[in-house]
């Protein structure tokens, strides 16, 4: 009885945040936070509104999200009886339980972990629950898992630096995705909600962010860009180019989620492209083609640079941007 008074008032922390569906708050009252972790908290820590660690593996750690953002999270991809949905970085499977409660017996939440003893954590807690509607699997999230698709929506709980066309393959058209995405350039992450249609994908940011950062494929943006930056730099280029633009943070922000082309390198901020590269020291330093870069910035200019939070980008079925619109 006294979990359950701790468990109501974490629903009562939750409310005062935002507007959410009842099936969400009912479910927070329904699983015990406590049992997913490996620590003895006091039972005002593991009720409180905040992220806790629950596991940890040499250097790796499992968190619980703070709760009233997976509740807006749920809210956000409209989580609803029947769903069938696909969670990234499960952890010790708190929040897969949670969103199990809400979709109920006829849906389905999968749960992917990439560490083994989370993986294992999450699996005995849930058969101890008695929860039959929660799948786990142990591999990278980058893959999805094609065998139970198509999803009505992905929840991702882990920082990721990119959205793998994989996860589109796996949504129903209508379907949405929920993804904090780690703008590494910027030291930013925006909570981004993608959303599938017949012609197209679009985006919008939620809200800023901070989570533990994606290992493996989800997490290794970067390096990918390093590598095919110094492939592209061993061409020979004629002539440099320069161009100016503003807002320096909010413009990596919105050339990330745009072309998903940025690297660091040396202190240095690189675009990259196939056939070209560009510097920024303060403008852009161009060499080669880069006219990705330029359609971004020209669209974004006669967007009077407006934040990514005002913003709409559009992508194809392959994630290559097509435009951006004012919300």
């Amino acid at each position: 009885m006294l979990m359950d008074s701790w468990r109501n008032e974490l629903v009562r922390q939750i409310s005062l945040t935002g507007q959410y569906d009842e099936k969400i708050l009912q479910a927070f009252k329904k699983v015990p936070r406590e049992i997913f972790c490996e620590y003895d908290y006091p039972a005002e820590v593991v009720y409180s509104d905040d992220v806790i660690i629950t596991s940890k593996d040499k250097d790796n750690h499992s968190t619980s999200s703070q709760p009233s953002l997976m509740a807006l999270f749920m809210e956000v991809i409209g989580i609803r009886e029947g769903m069938r949905i696909l969670e990234i970085g499960s952890g010790t499977g708190y929040n897969a339980c949670v969103m199990a409660q809400v979709v109920g017996e006829n849906g389905l939440v999968v749960g992917i972990e990439v560490n083994r003893k989370f993986f294992e954590h999450a699996l005995r807690i849930t058969e101890s629950l008695g929860i039959k509607n929660v799948f786990f699997m142990n591999q990278d999230g980058a893959l999805g898992y094609q065998d139970l698709a198509p999803y009505d929506a992905i929840v991702v709980t882990v920082a990721v630096d990119k959205i793998p066309v994989e996860w589109f393959k796996q949504l129903k058209v209508g379907g949405r995705i929920i993804a904090p995405v780690d703008v590494y350039t910027a030291q930013s992450q925006p909570a981004m909600l993608f959303e599938k249609s017949h012609e197209f994908i679009v985006t919008r940011e939620i809200v800023e962010t901070r989570f533990l950062k994606a290992k493996g494929l989800l997490g290794n943006l970067n390096q990918d860009n390093i590598e095919k930056l110094l492939k592209v730099q061993s061409m020979n280029f004629s002539g440099l180019a320069k161009v100016c633009c503003c807002f320096e943070d909010e413009m990596f922000r919105v050339l990330h989620l745009a072309c998903w082309s940025l690297c660091q390198k040396e202190h240095r901020v690189y675009h990259v492209e196939d056939n070209g590269y560009a510097i920024w020291q303060g403008k852009w330093e161009l060499f080669g083609s880069t006219d990705e870069l330029l359609k971004v910035l020209h669209q974004w200019e006669n967007l009077d640079f407006t934040g990514l939070r005002n913003l709409q980008i559009a992508y194809d079925e392959n994630m290559n941007f097509l435009r951006m619109t004012l919300i």
